[in-house]
């Protein structure tokens, strides 16, 4: 089995897991807040290595500065929606990133293109779950999974607006 099949194939086992429905009150979800001008905003890059398991995802962040260390996440069952394009689907999920510096908690929204088997995420911090140096943090963060890539690896980037800095 080559390795772009076997990528697809544990994707899709994960998706299978997204598909079982989960009730989940509305209230689970904190709304990220709009940061004034002058907060302490830095743009964050780092790079993602990724192993897929039923229903989630794992791996490590490296050359991410305040980002680096590991990250967790958990595929919402049952968030898994059709698009217009009968190859891509979109889906949610949960991610903790844990690092020296504290732990960044996100909600996330993923696209998945089938044929290309290319998954990027937009990941929105939740402000009142981090914690340490993330604690009281907006913004988002992007994975970039690119085609020159070796599989399993991604670009993490995007903007973290800091409470307390």
């Amino acid at each position: 089995m080559n390795t772009k099949t076997r990528i697809v194939m544990t994707l899709a086992v994960a998706l299978c897991f997204a598909l079982l429905p989960l009730e989940q009150p509305t209230s689970a979800r904190s709304a990220g807040s709009v940061q004034s001008p002058n907060s302490n905003c830095k743009q964050v890059k780092g790079n993602l290595t990724v192993e897929f398991g039923p229903g989630t995802a794992s791996g490590a962040i490296t050359n991410g500065s305040a980002l680096n260390g590991t990250f967790e996440t958990v595929f919402n069952p049952g968030s898994v929606v059709p698009t217009a394009d009968p190859t891509s689907v979109t889906f949610t999920g949960d991610s903790t990133i844990t690092t020296n510096e504290g732990t960044l908690v996100t909600h996330d929204v993923y696209l998945f293109d089938f044929v290309r088997a290319l998954g990027p995420g937009m990941l929105r911090i939740d402000s009142t779950a981090s914690t340490g140096d993330f604690a009281g943090a907006t913004g988002i963060l992007y994975i970039n999974p690119n085609f020159g890539d070796p599989p399993g690896h991604a670009e993490l980037a995007g903007e973290i607006c800091f409470a307390n800095h």
